[in-house]
């Protein structure tokens, strides 16, 4: 069976399938994020096994007609994206999210688009805070679940950026102190406009949105934790 055209995609997670396989979650252009096994592509004969790995813009084919379908041509796609260090931790974190939250075989190209953009950021040495918050943000808008930034939520009053605010999950921001605590974040106007906006933040202003966006993930991810947050607890202090 001929495989369909090669299109633009990157591995976001691999493991050992049989002797000589590789099972693969591909995040695609066409696709979204979809299963693929690569027959024999730990063989000696087969050195496409080191082209599949994270971080690697490749374009593929595959063919099948089940869920799990069978990868055929394997080509690059431009540079590697060297991330190394928390930066390495950091692409970690984004392809679990990925896993985790999107639904198999349901496109989303303006998130793939942005997604090899924060990779090529992250390599290039721009601020891993920003970087995550800014996908973060527009992982949750692609998914439908867009957050409300720059309006109050029960009077839709622009926000002002030195008032505080208590931020609640699924509403948005309000001004009015009285709040339960167990679904909202206190947070300063300044650093929701940041997070609307892609603004560079200080060091309180990425303090206060990595609080809320954890705060926020917990919420759709649910109880179980985040492996690449126990791996990174190893060797530092996540952002």
């Amino acid at each position: 069976m001929s495989g369909k055209p090669l299109q633009p995609c990157l591995v976001i997670h691999r493991r050992d399938y049989r002797n000589s396989s590789l099972l693969l979650e591909l995040f695609t252009l066409d696709e979204g994020r979809m299963p693929a096994i690569a027959r024999g592509a730990k063989s000696g004969r087969a050195p496409r096994a080191a082209l599949l790995q994270p971080f690697t813009p490749l374009q593929v084919s595959f063919s099948g007609k089940g869920e799990i379908k069978t990868l055929g041509q394997v080509e690059p796609e431009g540079q590697v994206f060297s991330l190394n260090g928390k930066r390495l931790y950091c692409g970690f974190y984004l392809n679990e999210l990925l896993m985790r939250l999107l639904q198999r075989n349901d496109p989303h190209q303006q998130l793939f688009a942005h997604y090899v953009t924060v990779l090529s950021a992250l390599a290039n040495g721009a601020s891993i805070d920003e970087c995550l918050r800014d996908f973060e943000v527009k992982l949750l808008r692609e998914l439908g679940y867009a957050l409300l930034l720059d309006r109050e939520c029960e009077t839709h009053t622009p926000v002002v950026a030195d008032k505080l605010y208590a931020y609640v999950i699924e509403q948005g921001p309000l001004e009015s102190p009285q709040h339960d605590s167990a679904v909202s974040v206190d947070v300063h106007g300044r650093t929701l406009l940041c997070l609307q906006h892609g603004l560079a933040m200080d060091r309180t202003t990425r303090l206060e949105a990595k609080a809320l966006m954890r705060r926020i993930l917990a919420f759709y991810l649910g109880d179980k934790p985040l492996k690449s947050r126990e791996l990174f607890r190893g060797f530092v202090q996540p952002e």
